[in-house]
């Protein structure tokens, strides 16, 4: 399941903090993933919405099952 943002109710998309893969670079540009980069804060957001809201989602199994589904599509493009 993919969390709704708290503040609009748009469906998030992993965030992904961290020096990332060119699979994540191209997934950010389809908006299939968003990327944090490297300075992080306590608590560590993991989901964004479109509109650049960033949430955490205590549901680390959900998040990472998305990030890679979203990583494997944008494997071998």
């Amino acid at each position: 399941m993919i969390p709704s943002c708290p503040e609009c109710g748009a469906p998030g998309v992993p965030l992904l903090f961290g020096l990332p893969v060119p699979e994540a670079i191209d997934a950010a540009q389809d908006g299939h993933l968003a990327l944090g980069g490297c300075v992080v804060r306590d608590p560590v957001p993991n989901w964004q919405c479109p509109q650049g809201h960033q949430w955490r989602d205590d549901d680390e199994q959900a998040w990472d099952q998305r990030l890679l589904v979203v990583l494997a599509a944008h494997t071998h493009r």
